[in-house]
């Protein structure tokens, strides 16, 4: 009986194996090479760490590093906030309920290419933020949104905020219907106001549910790519690249394949590191 269940696990096993450990064990070996397309011809040449040595040493990923863990900080805290609030709208008895709940969720079925050109017309020159601002009289000239730097930032975090909010509110959405209302009910006789509902009942009994779902759009944030490759490119003169996007252009775009392995090996092992923490900090707290 042992050996058919791990004969039926064996296709999952051989699919995960495939899939997975193959590419992310080959990244960790060419890691440690020289691989230059240009010089394919030659073959691998055995550098060992230096590649590493190389990132450590090297500005532009350490700018990408720093621009990837505030995009990441910022995001999750206000998809966070607004997510719960929309969690609770959605979670009240009204009429047109259901309509409100697929509205809400109509940006996160947005495919996430699509919502960062739709973004980058709104931020255009002539898009429809700067009418709105020129409109209300708060600039005089149109911001040019995506050629500055910390514009394009605050742009691609909209953007980012507008698309993954509802994944946010879904899932919180998911554990607030958990909740008895005879919690409430009985906080209602004692007096309890619903701010005190709210941080009292809500929130410890949901802190779970929270917990793992801030954990998913951490992982989710730190490996952004598809919206602003589809937004600004990197760009302006590369300060909005992530490190994915430092990563992929370097073994893809520019053909050092050993460095660009070095790179995305490096953003794993900070993804894990940020990931082991984040439940190392839930299981001292008691959430999980």
């Amino acid at each position: 009986m042992t050996r058919i269940g791990y004969l039926m696990l064996l296709p999952s096993v051989l699919l995960i194996a495939a899939l997975i450990v193959y590419p992310v064990a080959n990244t960790i070996y060419q890691s440690f090479f020289e691989i230059r397309t240009q010089t394919a011809a030659l073959g691998p040449r055995f550098i060992g760490l230096d590649n590493y040595i190389r990132a450590i040493n090297d500005t532009h990923f350490w700018d990408t590093l720093i621009w990837t863990l505030m995009f990441t900080a910022v995001s999750v805290s206000i998809e966070l906030v607004i997510g719960m609030g929309l969690a609770l709208l959605m979670k009240r008895k009204m009429p047109g309920q259901g309509l409100i709940r697929t509205a809400v969720l109509i940006p996160w079925a947005i495919p996430t290419v699509v919502a960062g050109i739709i973004w980058t017309q709104f931020f255009s020159q002539n898009g429809m933020i700067n009418y709105i601002l020129q409109t209300f009289e708060l600039i005089e000239e149109p911001l040019s949104w995506l050629g500055n730097q910390w514009l394009a930032k605050l742009s691609i975090l909209i953007a980012d905020i507008w698309k993954n909010t509802p994944y946010m509110s879904l899932l919180l959405l998911s554990g607030l219907l958990t909740i008895s209302k005879d919690y409430y009910e009985a906080a209602q006789i004692d007096g309890a106001t619903r701010w005190q509902q709210f941080t009292r009942i809500t929130l410890p009994l949901i802190k779970a549910t929270m917990s793992v779902t801030v954990l998913f759009r951490i992982i989710s944030a730190m490996r952004v790519y598809d919206l602003i490759v589809a937004m600004t490119g990197g760009g302006p003169a590369g300060k909005t690249e992530t490190v994915s996007m430092y990563a992929v252009n370097t073994y893809f775009t520019y053909g050092n394949t050993g460095y660009g392995a070095a790179l995305s090996i490096l953003m794993l092992l900070i993804s894990i590191g940020i990931s082991l923490l984040f439940v190392d900090s839930l299981k001292t707290k008691g959430s999980v």
